[in-house]
């Protein structure tokens, strides 16, 4: 299992900034507990609800899982979570979407399965 640093680069025409990422070999006999240990380093610093971090864990372990029972020939599934670059009220409201997608598909024989997280702040 690979740990990646987060980035401070930022996304040119977005307001996303990359707070931190995982790459899991696909067939990790412990996804669940690493997915949960790393979300939890990532959003720490946000101070989010405990019931908001759930469904985030929820919704990361249940696409993993999905992903590594599907048959495809995969070498890594990479997590990845955004969040405005602008975070400055204390007092939010969050919300967060989750986008999958196949990386590399066309130009290599074992592609990696992307799974981003984007943290928004509602209102």
């Amino acid at each position: 299992m690979k740990k990646n640093k987060p980035s401070s680069n930022n996304f040119p025409g977005a307001d996303w900034q990359i707070l931190g990422e995982l790459e899991l070999p696909v067939g990790s006999s412990n996804a669940d507990d690493a997915i949960k240990a790393r979300l939890m380093e990532i959003l720490n610093p946000l101070n989010l609800h405990a019931d908001f971090l759930n469904k985030i864990l929820k919704s990361a372990q249940d696409a993993a899982a999905r992903v590594m029972q599907n048959g495809m020939e995969l070498e890594h599934i990479h997590l990845l979570v955004f969040a405005p670059k602008d975070r400055s009220s204390k007092r939010q409201t969050w919300g967060f979407f989750r986008i999958e997608k196949i990386e590399g598909a066309a130009d290599v024989d074992s592609p990696n399965h992307a799974i981003e997280f984007y943290l928004y702040v509602e209102g």
